[in-house]
């Protein structure tokens, strides 16, 4: 039963994750016009190693964990934009 449990709450998780990337991956979308229509490149080095420093600086228990997927989602961002 708590391995059941546990799965459940990671179940919830998962779809709480899913409605903010998708709320993120919107953002960029919308990102991505503006850049287009100023003629401004898609990567942002910069702004891409302040974010990557801030979440690892964030994640108490998981700081590589944590960048690692931040690392995976500005990827994706990135091919939306």
């Amino acid at each position: 039963m708590l391995l059941e449990q546990k799965r459940n709450n990671i179940n919830q998780i998962n779809n709480e994750l899913i409605a903010l990337l998708e709320k993120r991956f919107d953002l960029c979308k919308d990102i991505g016009k503006i850049k287009a229509q100023n003629n401004l490149p898609i990567f942002d080095e910069n702004r891409e190693q302040i974010i990557l420093k801030q979440v690892e600086e964030q994640s108490t228990n998981y700081p590589k964990e944590v960048k690692n997927v931040f690392q995976t989602i500005m990827q994706q961002a990135k091919n939306i934009e």
